[in-house]
């Protein structure tokens, strides 16, 4: 009998990797199970007017992963998936896979929106556009760790333990590299949010 588990983290690039060994019983059909965890992370800022703001962002919010600058938001996920196999009939056999995403989020927080106010109203409509903006990172998380699932699904038994733990994990990283991509592609077509409303106006 043999596990395995691998984790890789998306901050755009992929982090990885961790082993661990179990028994399990035999089963016709494997046991799939997906665990999404999401929650939201604040910084606080400060200012009277649009400009402070976008300084206080510029200033505290957090580092893009691969230019180093700072973003007014962002959202970072971290999938990691483990599995159970069996040798039976001469071959090794999936018999379960449990899949885990983190979705963190984190957005600024002043605390001036909740007075009425021309640079309220304009915050209101910056911060819808940056949630929106968020969303779109948050549903890549989840439509990723479904997807590391069902690739695993579809892995078929190989001659020993060894090559279907390969084929397991080149299964899910084929998948963290596909969603990767589609968040740079999600950025670029956005302006990293800027066509969704993501900029203050003064």
């Amino acid at each position: 009998m043999a596990a395995g588990r691998r984790a890789w983290r998306l901050t755009v690039p992929l982090w990885g990797l961790a082993s661990l060994c179990a028994a399990a019983p035999p089963v016709e059909t494997p046991n799939a199970e997906v665990s999404i965890e999401e929650r939201i992370v604040r910084y606080r800022i400060f200012g009277r007017s649009a400009l402070e703001l976008a300084g206080q962002m510029r200033q505290h919010g957090p580092e893009h992963a691969l230019g180093g600058r700072r973003l007014a938001g962002s959202t970072d996920w971290h999938v990691t998936w483990s599995y159970q196999s069996l040798p039976r009939h001469g071959r090794c056999e999936l018999i379960s896979v449990t899949v885990g995403a983190e979705i963190v989020t984190t957005l600024p927080e002043w605390s001036g929106a909740r007075v009425e106010s021309d640079l309220a109203r304009e915050w209101r409509r910056f911060y819808a556009g940056l949630q929106r903006h968020e969303a779109g990172h948050v549903q890549h998380g989840r439509e990723a760790a479904l997807a590391v699932r069902d690739a695993m699904l579809a892995a078929t038994a190989q001659p020993d333990c060894k090559l279907l733990r390969r084929a397991l994990d080149d299964a899910a990283r084929a998948q963290l590299r596909r969603y990767a991509s589609l968040t740079r592609r999600y950025d670029a077509e956005t302006d990293f949010g800027l066509q969704q409303g993501v900029q203050l106006r003064p």
